[in-house]
């Protein structure tokens, strides 16, 4: 029987959250090993000034578990550290518990408390673990801390640490306890969320260089190749391509929008440079989505300026694309910045244009080159008469204020003739071609060919696969 394969954010939440799992138990076996490491060092240091050799060989075996767990915690393996660090401390723990820190009315017992932090670790660790040990070890920690709680009993009469020594000790191991549970229970707060995951998981594919740009033709009314649009996609070792909805939002949330925006900025660069060198894509202008978070750093237009400067990149053909909703706050400095922008050479297109609120006023305070039709009003144009009024509308106003106007969206033949009878010049969209990969983009440009004078040769339609 075939089953479902679950969908793609499905396959992420699970990857994401086997990910968030290793990052609590490594966090986690470090903060135990660590306390381990202080614990035995202190009271084996102490114990030793006392002479009481057998209490020194306890802590180090204790101090010895500790290093061992912190070594193979930096090697990766969880697994077999989360083994060692389990037994060795309920065995250490218990016998202390029944040997030497016996309670009396003068001083309660105090090292059990190191097993409710212990229990805490046991149900992260091992959750994946069989049914016996997944559930068993935290029970048998909260079991064992139950039992030292509610008696006094001892096993062997004569090896008790004297009460002055455990008076002020029970002080020590119970900040040491107390702080080591707050911990445990800080890494289960702070990694909770599939968010959380998610976040870490994307922050890695930046530094691994997991992400490409795909570029999508835009089109004159010959269907000649004018230029492209650059989107980025992230291609993950495990689903393999995905799409930007599915991390666009969670970059934006996190403020991982800004490292990602500049790299696609800086890639986009990076590769008009490559095309300057043939005569098919050197004239070719590039589009590039510029988020919110980037375009309202102090030292933005330094940043876009540095990297078409790094990439040797003439900034005419650079377009920045802004959406309106960018454009919500503080209106007057992003207006300072396009215009600053402009003087350098680079163009500037507001995309999704009519989706907002505010659009003519943004129009004229803004130092446009470009608007671009929004798909949604593409999709239903010859459905809607409300869509149509809308875009005929919005071409008569770019028009009417020298910008040029490009329509996006464009899935049909009928769409595009309507679009063309109606003056507009420019298209983007799945009639035309999908997003490609470089080569691809490349090849399909050489077939085209780039309009010379306002004449290009038909685009080939491609597939939308």
């Amino acid at each position: 029987m075939n089953l479902p394969r679950p969908s793609a954010a499905a396959e992420w939440d699970l990857s994401a959250e086997e990910a968030l799992h290793r990052r609590r138990v490594r966090r986690m076996l470090m903060a135990g090993g660590g306390v381990m490491v202080v614990a035995a060092l202190w009271w084996g240091g102490y114990f030793a000034t006392q002479g009481l050799w057998l209490l020194v060989a306890s802590d180090l075996v204790i101090l010895t578990s500790g290093v061992t767990v912190l070594a193979l915690v930096c090697r990766g393996h969880l697994r077999a550290a989360s083994l060692v660090i389990l037994p060795v401390l309920l065995a250490v723990l218990t016998l202390q518990a029944l040997l030497l820190d016996v309670p009396t009315a003068v001083a309660p017992r105090s090292v059990h408390l190191y097993l409710l932090p212990l229990a805490v670790f046991a149900l992260v660790a091992f959750r994946h673990e069989k049914p016996w040990l997944a559930r068993g070890a935290p029970l048998l920690c909260l079991a064992l801390f139950l039992v030292f709680s509610a008696t006094q009993g001892h096993w062997v009469a004569g090896f008790q640490l004297p009460d002055t020594l455990r008076l002020w000790g029970s002080w020590i191991n119970g900040v040491l306890a107390v702080s080591t549970l707050f911990v445990m229970l800080y890494i289960l707060q702070t990694d909770a969320s599939p968010l959380t995951a998610r976040q870490i998981e994307l922050r890695k594919a930046l530094a691994r260089g997991q992400m490409v740009l795909h570029y999508q033709p835009q089109v004159d009314a010959t269907q000649g190749v004018v230029g492209a649009e650059a989107l980025v996609r992230w291609r993950h070792p495990t689903r393999g391509l995905v799409m930007p909805d599915a991390f666009i939002p969670l970059a934006e949330r996190t403020g991982l929008i800004l490292p990602l925006g500049d790299w696609v900025l800086a890639e986009a660069c990076r590769q008009l440079a490559r095309w300057s060198h043939d005569p098919a894509l050197a004239p070719l202008v590039l589009s590039v989505n510029v988020s919110a978070a980037q375009l309202h750093q102090s030292d933005f237009v330094p940043r876009v300026m540095a990297t078409l400067q790094a990439a040797a990149v003439a900034p005419e053909r650079l377009r920045l694309e802004l959406t309106e909703s960018v454009l919500v706050q503080d209106l007057q400095t992003i207006a300072g910045k396009l215009a600053e922008l402009k003087a350098h050479g680079v163009t500037l297109s507001l995309d999704d244009f009519g989706t907002g609120f505010s659009s003519l006023s943004y129009l004229k305070r803004l130092p446009l080159h470009e608007l671009k039709i929004d798909k949604s009003f593409v999709q239903d144009l010859l459905e809607n008469g409300s869509d149509a009024t809308i875009v005929e509308s919005m071409l008569t106003l770019g028009r009417s204020l020298g910008l040029r106007v490009i329509a996006e969206g464009v899935e049909t033949e009928a769409q595009w003739r309507y679009l063309c009878d109606r003056g507009c010049h420019l298209f983007q969209g799945y009639l035309f071609s999908p997003p490609l990969t470089p080569d691809a983009f490349e090849a399909l440009v050489h077939r085209a060919g780039i309009p010379q004078g306002g004449a290009g040769a038909p685009l080939p339609q491609a597939s939308a696969g």
